[in-house]
């Protein structure tokens, strides 16, 4: 978009970040009397940007009605000119042919040179003229980690789906910086503020590793969780304003109205559509709510199931460490002397908390696994049972079930640890003084401390939660593409001639070919990222607060990962279908509500879990101990109040819609008005007659 004036200091420092030069032209409804009025339509190949030629292709095909008659044996029933199968599939077209066997794979072709040289042949131009490979010149761009992400780029070759998913993760990283700055501070004050470090003349070494943990946690600690807290809803309030600047530029602000049906959605009545006063198959509303209480049902059901599956881990453990059930007690008699046999029984009791923890870790990642796979499942089988009308509301449906899984599968052991855990170490497990579940660390007066093994869950967290998508990213790529090598076997024998003349023939099946050997990826790219990203943005915003290097570990991670996924769906992966959106869809009220989660457990955390360090809020007492200056209630109370009214005063000052963009909203209705008599302009650009500029 083009701006009058001359650039500000700040414009020109941006400037040289940029990697976007695409010109931005205002849209109107295509009329085929006025074609003459549309930048490009002088060339058919390039009049549709490379995704939406996808887009369209893979749009008609799966829409495509290739019934002929009504065919009972398959359950087909046609009637008011709509489709409809025993499935729910509304359109027999492609999907339905591969259900069937006619074709046994699907993709669509990457971008080529020699695509794009194919064509400038076939309309004599000049065979020597330059021709650019797509996708080489969107790696040229995107590959540069210290300049911004090409997204019109990006847009124009994997739709805006995709691309606002690398619009997000961008603004990510960049707020990403303040919370970093903040944590080291945070953490370099508190070395300083420990004193005694991890000592080599300490008396035990628990005591010494505790003295280390304060390092976490010092007086710095509440004003990094209050800046955490203001800065999560920051980001969110800065997405809105670029996500509402993107849905203007990319002219995708209606689509969700417009939206059209999802193939596999079916209807069971017929109704006049208001609009078109034509019949139109729908599903009633009742239905749809009958469904999805149902599921909601069944989701807190499985919900619970994992909660239970972890509360049960944790009685094994403290059972077992109380039975001594893995390791065999010595026996007085065997021993000649009282120091042996406590030397003997201590170490049976060591070996016994070993195997246990063990043990219960094998149990707890086994029930973690089997359960996620039955969860999935089920969610999927949900979501395509509750019959959803457009693909954003069937995503949104499914992104809820397999988000509440999540949730509670990497949240639920960090919320144990720094609620409960202190409790059952002091008083056992259910009242049971001998089922306890030890947190290693105690405070000056002998009182279990459980923040230090926080603070080393949090890290580890967050340093190997990145460890699996790497190796499916990364390792799992390289690996199959030297196992490729190494077989170096060649099946061509599948593809059918199409009907060309040789060499055109040769080249395509080559292409196609070269093609069907990349990774098939996920169906929807974006879903696994934002939740691996929204995971480790909820880590941050709920416990970051004992862990002051966890933007760091999160803005080193991002910054990778976006570069690897850029390469890898360029080059390793078959190209994902174009799908068109408006927004990052359902993953923005996902962080609007770990926000306010994460104000909550901050509040707590500092209340309960961090009481037995020196900070703003406690002071010392006569003999020199850390205890609570207020009472822990009145801690968390204030500390949510005052973050629940800091954010709300951010939220309501910060428009979500820019100025500027709401000054071209209006300029650009005013010349679509008058574009079919202007001709086709840019976006907020003029002539030196005032008039818009062709």
């Amino acid at each position: 978009i083009e701006d009058e004036g001359e650039e500000g200091i700040i414009d020109k420092i941006t400037s040289f970040f940029e990697t976007d030069q695409e010109v931005d032209y205002i849209s109107a409804p295509f009329r085929w009397d006025k074609k003459e009025l549309f930048a490009g339509i002088e060339d058919p190949d390039t009049f549709f940007r490379s995704s939406l030629r996808s887009f369209l292709t893979h749009h008609i095909l799966i829409r495509t009605d290739v019934s002929k008659k009504k065919d009972t044996s398959d359950g087909i029933n046609i009637r008011a000119g709509n489709t409809q199968t025993k499935g729910g599939m509304n359109s027999l077209g492609l999907n339905y042919l591969k259900l069937k066997g006619v074709y046994t794979d699907v993709f669509i072709l990457h971008d080529r040179p020699s695509t794009l040289h194919r064509r400038k042949a076939f309309k004599e131009e000049d065979e020597d003229s330059k021709v650019v490979d797509p996708r080489a010149e969107l790696w040229s761009s995107w590959k540069l980690w210290y300049k911004f992400q090409p997204l019109w780029k990006i847009r124009n070759y994997f739709g805006e789906k995709i691309a606002f998913y690398f619009a997000w993760i961008e603004l990510y990283i960049l707020t990403l910086i303040v919370p970093t700055i903040f944590g080291i501070v945070s953490f370099i004050y508190g070395i300083s503020y420990s004193g005694k470090g991890v000592s080599l003349d300490e008396e035990n070494v628990t005591t010494a590793l505790y003295n280390a943990f304060t390092i976490f946690n010092n007086p710095l600690t509440p004003w990094f969780s209050l800046a955490l807290c203001i800065w999560g809803t920051l980001f969110v309030e800065q997405w809105k304003r670029r996500s509402n600047s993107l849905k203007y530029e990319w002219d995708v602000s209606n689509f969700e109205q417009l939206e059209p049906d999802r193939p596999q959605f079916y209807g069971s009545k017929t109704r006049k559509n208001p609009i078109t006063e034509e019949e139109e198959w729908y599903y009633p509303f009742y239905r749809l709510y009958l469904k999805i209480s149902f599921s909601v049902l069944t989701i807190a059901f499985m919900v619970f199931l994992v909660m239970a599956s972890t509360v049960g881990v944790i009685v094994f453990r403290t059972a077992f460490n109380a039975g001594n059930y893995l390791a065999s007690l010595p026996v007085r008699e065997s021993y000649e002397t009282d120091a042996a046999f406590e030397a003997a029984t201590a170490l049976s009791k060591d070996n016994n908390a070993l195997y246990t923890s063990v043990l219960s870790s094998v149990l707890n990642a086994l029930a973690i696994m089997f359960l996620g796979f039955v969860y999935e499942k089920l969610a999927y089988m949900l979501t395509n049972w509750e019959n959803h009308r457009t693909q954003t509301a069937y995503d949104d449906a499914l992104i809820i079930k397999l988000f509440a899984f999540q949730f509670v599968n990497n949240y639920a052991s960090l919320i144990y640890i720094a609620f409960f855990k202190e409790d059952v170490s002091e008083n056992g497990m259910f009242g049971m003084s001998s089922w306890k579940d030890t947190c290693g660390y105690e405070d000056s007066n002998g009182r279990p401390l459980c923040y230090p093994m926080l603070v080393m869950q949090v890290a580890v967290l967050m340093i190997l939660k990145p460890m699996p998508k790497f190796f499916k990213d990364v390792v799992i790529p390289i690996l199959l593409t030297l196992w490729a090598k190494f077989r170096n076997k060649d099946s061509n024998d599948n593809i059918e001639a199409v009907n060309a003349g040789p060499e055109k023939t040769k080249e395509l099946i080559d292409i196609i070919e070269e093609d069907r050997k990349l990774l098939a990826g996920d169906t929807d790219f974006t879903l696994s990222e934002y939740t691996e990203k929204c995971i480790m943005y909820g880590i941050i915003m709920l416990f970051g607060t004992v862990f002051p290097l966890a933007p760091l570990v999160a803005l080193i991670c991002n910054m990778v990962d976006v570069r690897v996924d850029g390469y890898r769906i360029l080059w390793k992966n078959r190209r994902y279908i174009a799908q068109r959106a408006e927004d990052i869809g359902i993953w923005q009220y996902i962080l609007e509500f770990l926000n306010m989660v994460g104000v909550v457990v901050n509040s707590l955390i500092l209340a309960f879990t961090l009481k037995g360090s020196s900070s703003i809020l406690f002071k010392p007492d006569v003999e020199g101990s850390n205890i609570n200056s207020y009472e822990p209630w009145m801690v968390a109370f204030a500390f949510e109040h005052v973050c629940f009214a800091l954010k709300f005063i951010v939220s309501y000052v910060i428009p979500d819609v820019p100025s500027d963009v709401q000054f071209k909203m209006r300029k650009e209705q005013f010349q679509v008005n008058q574009l079919f008599e202007k001709g086709p302009t840019k976006k907020d650009s003029t002539g030196a007659n005032g008039n818009p500029t062709v």
